[in-house]
């Protein structure tokens, strides 16, 4: 009985300082330190680099962590207004939680650049500089493959963006909508094209590659189906709704069902497994009703008040610090890769 309890003593850490974290920086608001940062330095403090009471070799900890950042990426793609991005799919839901049609005449007015457009641009943009700065880096003899460099640099980490734009209530708004639609292309895109870029270079074009596709074409079948089963079904949706409202808590339920599904589906067709949590998710925020805020809500609650931190503080946990500052190499190559990094994405 000892020892199981005593396996439980590093979550205990973590969840004590995902309690402690938020309520120390609301204290001193001077630093303007996002929740996000603080809780990742916290990581930094308890783990191998600091204190060493937190290691990343605890087998709990790694797996709340991984599945916490699963359901962060899950959380992004419900967090998607696609009725602000210029995309036309029957059933698209309205951040006031109605369904509308939009190719109706009621549709909402068209922007001449939307989120998505700028975004896309943006990455362009992003990438291009990328690939200057990595044959810079290429002719100096820092880097001996130039495109794989441009990718790191032109990636953005989409875990961290989400939480900071929820947080500063900005994530609903245009400008929000923005900047996560941009952090989702440059996570997602440069995480598909270095798979391609690996994988060509190791096996040439497979098959493999193209299995990925999979993963929309389930999308789509699935979201048309659950289009086809709500629209013409009413019995089914009464028992969705009444069900919601019991212990059973079916629409959570149903919503781990289908996260589940696409993450292992993600997973057998060799795409990463954070992909297939975040269609999941798009295909949630697609088919979500006014009548399904609360079950949003509660996601949220679970995913921002256990997992997310979880998985932040163990990015810290797992960051060596000593190994970056005992490393001459690496401290020289830091600079050169952080402040061009910085730089393309200004």
């Amino acid at each position: 009985m000892e020892e199981i309890a005593g396996s439980f003593t590093p979550l205990l850490i973590v969840i004590s300082l995902a309690f402690i974290v938020p309520l120390l920086l609301t204290r001193f608001e001077r630093l303007r330190l996002p929740i996000v940062v603080g809780e990742i330095l916290a990581g930094i403090i308890v783990g191998s680099s600091g204190f060493g009471w937190v290691t990343h070799e605890d087998q709990l900890l790694t797996l709340l962590a991984e599945f916490g950042f699963v359901f962060l990426m899950f959380l992004a793609g419900m967090e998607i207004d696609f009725a602000n991005l210029n995309i036309e799919l029957p059933g698209v839901a309205r951040a006031g939680g109605t369904r509308t049609d939009l190719t109706s005449s009621q549709g909402r007015e068209r922007r001449t650049f939307g989120p998505l457009s700028i975004s896309l641009m943006g990455f362009i943009l992003t990438l291009s500089l990328s690939a200057i700065v990595g044959f810079a880096l290429l002719q100096v003899g820092l880097v001996s493959s130039p495109w794989m460099m441009a990718l790191i640099m032109s990636t953005t980490s989409l875990g961290v963006v989400m939480p900071v734009l929820k947080e500063q209530e900005l994530i609903r708004g245009r400008f929000g909508q923005t900047i996560l639609i941009a952090a989702l292309v440059a996570d997602f895109a440069t995480m598909i094209l270095i798979t391609v870029v690996i994988a060509t270079i190791s096996h040439g074009l497979t098959l493999d590659i193209h299995l990925i596709s999979l993963l929309f074409v389930v999308f789509f079948l699935l979201y048309r189906l659950g289009i086809v089963s709500l629209n013409r079904f009413d019995s089914l949706r009464r028992t969705l709704e009444d069900l919601s409202h019991t212990t059973a808590r079916i629409k959570i339920r149903g919503a781990f069902t289908i996260m589940l599904l696409f993450v292992v589906l993600a997973e057998v067709l060799g795409a990463e497994i954070i992909l297939g949590a975040f269609i999941a998710g798009a295909m949630l925020s697609l088919l979500s009703t006014r009548e399904d805020l609360e079950a949003m809500h509660q996601l949220e609650a679970v995913g921002f008040g256990f997992f997310n931190p979880i998985f932040l503080i163990m990015v810290g946990v797992n960051f060596n610090l000593g190994a970056l500052l005992g490393s001459t190499d690496a401290l020289i190559l830091l600079p050169f890769l952080v402040l061009p990094a910085f730089q393309v994405k200004l």
